[in-house]
């Protein structure tokens, strides 16, 4: 009896158990169909979590962004219509932004394309010269075009080394490639010949700016100062700009390094004759003057005007083979032969500027080897181009002291402390603008 009565007390609890599971549920349903419950705040959800669903839900299954970088011969319309946009439609594009400056597109210039996957663009952007971005959006058949500058950067560097083999594999070496090198090169070009000059040991050292657009190197900006040690003599430049903006060097003294006549008006590979009285020709045989230096290079290599002048013959003369002759000024005149070819517009008369174009070298007359024969003589009476010491253009101005001198005390105090001992590539600041081009010295 009794272990009845408890299987009785165990089916009771059973069925009551049930009971209440089946009450449960039944409240359940009720509380959730009821309006303004749980069901109405899924069907109407508020405006944060509606955005963060949408948002969330959109970019991660309907949205994909395509880069693409310009190829030689791409055009706007071709690359589109690659991604599936009609014809018409990327006429219309292409026309809502020319107003605003693009011409056209340019190898290296980068797309990002933002569609529906599979479907629609919505939205391009075009990073153009990594000088501005444009910007085109797509709203049904309407279409919103922008133009915005690039986000940019700049770093002042310092790079200081001791000559190796060559001034341009030892700045390699040091992450500098040949722009700057080229850079720092032509502003010691009136008081040292690179070619022939630097020497083992030799010590170099220049302030310059990197340029970047977007977070990639764009280039190099001014060089703002440099010192170059050449045999134990030292050249220092100091850049500071004039009236037209123009970066202009100076000594320490407020000199300009900028001369009436370049050390050489070629790059060469080296000296194959030099200035002599008694030289054995090397095709006639026979010894007599040589009143000029040989400057050995390649066919081709560009030969510049050593400085301003008016051009007084350009042609064939037999043993010189094409020849052209500068005046300058009333007494001074220089002689550039064997060339391969003279420049377009280089005929008597004409007026050139130091550095301008005049011809290539070549082995035209007499001549063993592709070479040019460069002389120069004063008043009749040639003399040696490389000993020849050219008085310098002009002096800082009055008015621009101050300035320079507080260009000079930040050069001094760079040289003297950041760095001060070792050789490399360092970064002195970045988004430092211009530091030496102070309108008004500090006070």
């Amino acid at each position: 009896m009794k272990f009845k009565a408890a299987k009785d007390r165990k089916y009771q609890l059973s069925i009551f158990r049930s009971f209440l599971l089946f009450l449960c549920l039944c409240v359940w349903w009720l509380f959730c169909s009821t309006p303004g419950t749980i069901a109405t705040s899924e069907s109407s959800p508020g405006p944060f979590q509606a955005d963060r669903t949408i948002s969330s839900f959109s970019i991660e299954k309907y949205k994909e962004l395509i880069s693409y970088v310009v190829k030689p011969g791409d055009t706007f319309l071709g690359i589109l219509s690659r991604y599936g946009v009609a014809p018409e439609k990327a006429i219309n594009c292409y026309r809502s932004l020319h107003p605003l400056g693009l011409m056209s597109l340019i190898p290296g210039d980068s797309l990002v394309m933002t569609r529906y996957t599979g479907g629609a663009m919505t939205a391009i952007s075009l990073l153009h010269r990594l000088d501005c971005w444009y910007t085109v959006s797509f709203d049904g058949p309407a279409i919103k075009a922008g133009k915005k500058p690039v986000s940019t950067c700049s770093q002042r560097c310092i790079v200081r080394g001791v000559l190796e083999t060559s001034l341009s594999e030892d700045m390699n070496k040091m992450g500098v490639d040949d722009a700057c090198v080229s850079k720092f090169a032509d502003i010691f070009a009136w008081d040292i010949n690179f070619f022939v000059d630097p020497q083992k040991g030799d010590s170099f050292e220049i302030v310059f700016e990197k340029k970047f657009v977007e977070g990639r190197f764009a280039g190099y900006g001014d060089i703002f100062a440099a010192q170059y040690v050449n045999a134990g003599h030292v050249f220092n430049a100091l850049g500071m700009t004039d009236e037209k903006s123009q970066r202009r060097y100076y000594d320490l003294d407020g000199k300009s390094l900028q001369k009436q006549f370049l050390k050489a008006p070629l790059r060469f590979t080296h000296i194959s004759s030099r200035f002599s009285l008694h030289r054995l020709h090397p095709v006639l045989g026979i010894v007599r003057p040589h009143l000029g230096i040989d400057y050995a290079a390649p066919t081709g290599t560009p030969v510049y005007a050593a400085a301003d002048g008016v051009i007084t013959f350009a042609g064939f003369t037999g043993g010189f083979g094409n020849q052209v002759r500068l005046r300058h000024g009333a007494s001074c005149e220089t002689s550039y032969g064997h060339l391969h070819a003279i420049a377009r517009g280089i005929h008597s008369g004409a007026r050139v500027c130091q550095g301008d174009l005049i011809g290539t070298v070549g082995m035209t007359g007499i001549a063993t080897g592709p070479h040019l024969d460069y002389r120069m003589s004063i008043s009749g009476r040639f003399i040696n181009p490389l000993t020849f010491s050219p008085p310098s253009e002009k002096s800082v101005s009055a008015q621009d002291m101050a300035r320079f001198d507080a260009v000079k005390r930040e050069w001094c105090a760079i040289a003297g402390m950041r760095f001060k001992g070792m050789t490399g590539f360092y970064v002195l600041d970045i988004d430092a603008g211009r530091p030496y081009d102070h309108r008004q010295p500090p006070s």
